[in-house]
């Protein structure tokens, strides 16, 4: 047996709260069946997958005993319960999102107890927040897309799309809202201190990581662009010139949204530059020139194209996200490669930064929502606008789509990248006990 981490705390291996437990998953069966039969089928999936969760310990372990922490059970289902028996007690869905919240900490303690990913209850923590984010999105694009193929009304009803997309958003703020509190709750509980669960958990399997952990460069990205790196250079000097352009326009022409985003893009743009000085990082002008263009595209766009090209915005869209995409990978793997606490295998890894992408996409809506309602209020031009529930639906599959591009090469092209940074987390480090 290994030295018991703190998300053990989550198993409890005492007669009254096996008691309590085993009660609780006969209430979901219960509810179970009974939403099978009025031909809730979404709830009965849910109760049936909550239900695997909360047993899964036991079986595993082969010890009925064995469950998590009854108050965990509680705020995991009382959403499920309420939804069948008095539903019009829970005025906001922050409940329901917080029910999402506790199941995802216990799945992701499970993963952590019984297969070769390894995790601390920080990282669980901020994972709790991203999964959180993610399953509302991810929620209601399949509701959107269910409404748009198969004719149902999930979300799309007799309102207008404005009406239907500022209903949403209020939805996703309250999955980062109850996301927040969430963290919160388990962070207290996580405190140092206290006791720490009686509940050995089996020797994780070790997955064999030569294939993962590799010391090779990445293959130059101009190999995929076919040009050189003085070509790329010059190329993103030239949309850096443009956007300075764009910047003076915008101020000559008192456009307020032209000249916040080519000043923001400007900004970020030099980004690069500034991590690879600070960390003492080799420029890969590649990845540079990659998000010199994707921040050019979108300030163009906000100029003169998203009005009257139909998909530049959906390219803007797939590159941002594949941006985001990239930076997760990196930073993730770095802190992977780092602490000996967190092992995250290529393939888990890549279902991570696909919910990551999905989460900053749902938070990005968020900040426009409320921007544009913010300079509506002032009587100011909306820097940032939504278009009803179908151009934020669309942004948010896009978004998917360049998060599964960015992470289905970025093992290949930026693990050098993680490995220099994790250097640079030993570094800070050693300065820092010193």
């Amino acid at each position: 047996m290994e030295p018991i981490d703190k998300l053990s705390k989550l198993l409890k291996n005492t007669a009254l709260n096996a008691l309590a437990g085993w009660s609780m998953v006969l209430l979901l069966s219960l509810l179970c069946i009974g939403n099978f039969i009025y031909g809730r089928f979404m709830w009965t999936i849910l109760i049936a997958f909550v239900i695997c969760i909360i047993i899964a310990p036991a079986i595993i372990m082969r010890k009925l005993s064995i469950m998590p922490s009854w108050y965990f059970i509680v705020l995991a289902i009382i959403p499920i319960v309420g939804s069948t028996t008095a539903y019009y007690f829970f005025s906001t869905s922050i409940p329901f999102y917080l029910s999402v919240a506790t199941i995802a900490l216990l799945l992701a303690a499970e993963i952590n107890w019984f297969t070769a990913v390894k995790m601390n209850y920080k990282f669980a923590i901020l994972l709790v927040l991203i999964v959180t984010l993610a399953m509302s999105g991810l929620w209601h694009l399949i509701q959107w897309l269910l409404d748009m193929n198969l004719g149902t009304s999930y979300i799309l009803n007799n309102q207008t799309s404005d009406a239907i997309n500022s209903a949403m958003m209020h939805e996703f703020i309250y999955a980062a809202i109850a996301g927040i509190v969430a963290g919160l709750i388990f962070g207290w509980y996580f405190r140092p201190g206290g006791s720490i669960g009686n509940v050995e958990i089996p020797i994780q399997m070790s997955e064999e990581a030569s294939n993962y952990i590799t010391s090779r460069p990445p293959a130059p990205i101009r190999k995929l662009l076919g040009i050189s790196s003085n070509k790329q250079k010059l190329a993103a000097k030239i949309m850096q010139i443009c956007l300075f352009i764009l910047l003076i326009a915008g101020i000559l022409l008192k456009d307020l949204s032209t000249t916040i985003n080519a000043a923001a893009g400007l900004a970020i743009t030099f980004i690069p530059y500034f991590i690879t000085r600070k960390f003492d990082i080799p420029h890969y002008t590649g990845l540079t020139l990659w998000i010199t263009l994707a921040i050019f595209l979108h300030s163009i766009g906000t100029f003169a194209f998203y009005e009257s090209i139909a998909r530049w915005d959906n390219i803007t869209h797939v590159l941002s996200a594949s941006i985001v995409a990239t930076a997760g990978y990196t930073i993730i793997r770095a802190i992977d490669i780092y602490s000996n606490d967190i092992f995250i295998p290529p393939k888990v890894l890549f279902l991570f930064i696909l919910l990551f992408v999905l989460a900053t996409g749902v938070l990005w809506e968020i900040f426009e929502f409320l921007s544009g309602g913010i300079s509506s209020e002032l009587g100011y031009e909306a820097v940032l606008a939504q278009h009803g529930i179908n151009d934020t639906m669309v942004d948010l599959l896009f978004n998917l789509l360049g998060a599964i591009l960015a992470a289905a090469w970025a093992t290949v092209y930026l693990s050098d990248i993680s490995y220099r940074l994790a250097d640079k987390f030993e570094e800070i480090g050693i300065k820092k006990n010193k």
